[in-house]
C-alpha cells in the first residue's frame, strides 16, 4: 500500500507540469459568477472579493483531513504574498448537517484569511470535481491560470513557483 501511493505521488509530481502547460495553452477560462455566503450568513459576490487580485480560491470541508493539513500552509503563503497582491479565499463544501463545524475549525486553525460557504455547492460543482481539497487560482482579471486538486506535502512548492511568476516583484527583501 504504501509503494502504491509512493508511485502515485512520483506520478502527480511528474504530470504536473504537463497539465500546467495544457491549461496555460488551452487558454483562459473566466471564473464562474457566483453568490455564497459569509460565516455570518450574509451574502457575497465572490468575484466582487477576487476582483483586482491573485486568488486562490480553495475549496474545503470540515470532515476532509488533507484539507485542514493544508490550510496551515494556504495561511502562510496568504500571511507571505499579501503584500504583494495575493489572498486566499477558502470555500466551506459542508453541507446543512455539517456547517455548524466551520467557524470553530477556522477558529482553531487560526486562519487569516476569509471563509466563505457554499452550503448547496453550487459553485463547486462547476468545477466538475468531487475532489478536496481542490483549489483554483485566478489572476486579477478574474481568469482562472491553475487548478490542483488534492493536497500532499510538498504541492505548496509548485504553488509558491506559480505565485512568484503572476505577483509583483518584492523589493524589500528576497523570496
Amino acid at each position: 500500500m504504501a509503494s502504491t501511493n509512493h508511485y502515485r505521488q512520483v506520478i502527480l509530481r511528474l504530470l504536473a507540469p504537463v497539465l500546467l502547460f495544457s491549461l496555460i495553452w488551452a487558454g483562459s477560462q473566466e471564473f464562474p459568477r457566483a453568490a455564497v455566503k459569509n460565516l455570518t450568513g450574509q451574502r457575497v459576490e465572490l468575484h466582487d472579493t477576487i476582483k483586482g487580485k491573485l486568488t486562490l480560491v480553495n475549496f474545503w470541508a470540515t470532515y476532509c483531513v488533507p484539507c485542514r493539513k493544508e490550510m496551515k500552509i494556504l495561511n502562510q503563503l496568504n500571511t507571505q504574498y499579501a503584500p504583494r497582491g495575493f489572498q486566499v479565499v477558502g470555500v466551506a463544501i459542508d453541507n446543512s448537517k455539517t456547517v455548524g463545524r466551520v467557524s470553530g475549525l477556522v477558529r482553531s486553525q487560526k486562519l487569516d484569511y476569509q471563509v466563505l460557504l457554499d452550503t448547496d455547492q453550487n459553485l463547486y460543482r462547476t468545477f466538475n470535481t468531487n475532489a478536496m481539497p481542490f483549489s483554483v487560482l485566478v489572476n486579477s482579471e478574474g481568469e482562472i491560470i491553475w487548478e490542483h486538486t488534492g493536497y500532499i506535502p510538498g504541492d505548496e512548492v509548485e504553488l509558491e513557483k506559480i505565485l512568484k511568476t503572476y505577483l509583483a516583484p518584492d523589493s524589500t527583501h528576497a523570496d
